[in-house]
C-alpha cells in the first residue's frame, strides 16, 4: 500500500473535525473521502496541508527514527503505537480536548461484533479499562470486505484497516 493511501485511511476519519473548523471546504473534503474509499493517493502537499497538526508528530517520529516522513514504518510506528500515547499524555491540542473526544480520538484494535449494512458494531478494550469491553458503532466503508469476527483498527467513528 501506498504510503499516501495508508496515511489517509487513518486521518481521513478526523476530516469532519477539520472540515467542521472551516479548515477545509466542502469540495476538498469530497475529494479526500473520495481517494479513502477507492485508496488513492492525493498528492503529499494537500495532505500534509490538511492534516498539518499529524505531521507536526509524524516529523518527530521520522527524525527519531532517521527516516522519511513518508516512509510506511513511520506512519505505522506514529498511528499504531504513538498516537494513543500522545493523546494520553495531553500534548499538542489534546491538552484541551474533552475526554470524550479523547476517547474517540484513540485508535484501537477490536472485533467485529455486529454488520449493521454500512456500519459494524465493535467491541474493543480500552488501554483504561483492560477488564471491560467497549462497544462503538463505526463505519464500514474504508473497510467493505471486513465481516463479523475480523479485526479492525479503529478511529473516531470509522474501521479503518482489517488487520491479521
Amino acid at each position: 500500500m501506498k504510503a499516501e493511501v495508508f496515511f489517509l485511511k487513518y486521518a481521513f476519519p478526523c476530516s469532519f473535525i477539520i472540515k467542521e473548523r472551516r479548515q477545509i471546504d466542502e469540495k476538498t473534503f469530497h475529494l479526500l473521502r473520495d481517494a479513502a474509499l477507492n485508496n488513492k493517493a492525493p498528492d503529499k502537499p494537500l495532505l500534509e496541508k490538511v492534516y498539518f497538526r499529524a505531521f507536526e508528530k509524524i516529523k518527530m517520529v521520522s527524525k527519531e527514527m532517521k527516516k522519511d516522513k513518508w516512509d510506511l514504518a513511520v506512519l505505522r510506528e506514529y498511528f499504531l503505537k504513538r498516537h494513543n500515547r500522545i493523546i494520553d499524555n495531553g500534548m499538542f491540542a489534546y491538552k484541551n480536548a474533552p475526554e470524550s473526544q479523547k476517547r474517540l480520538c484513540k485508535i484501537h484494535i477490536a472485533e467485529i461484533a455486529e454488520d449493521k449494512g454500512d456500519c459494524f458494531i465493535v467491541q474493543y478494550r480500552e488501554n483504561n479499562r483492560k477488564n471491560k469491553k467497549s462497544t462503538r458503532v463505526v463505519l464500514k466503508e474504508l473497510v467493505p470486505d471486513a465481516k463479523i469476527g475480523d479485526r479492525v483498527t479503529i478511529h473516531y467513528g470509522y474501521a479503518v484497516e482489517k488487520i491479521s
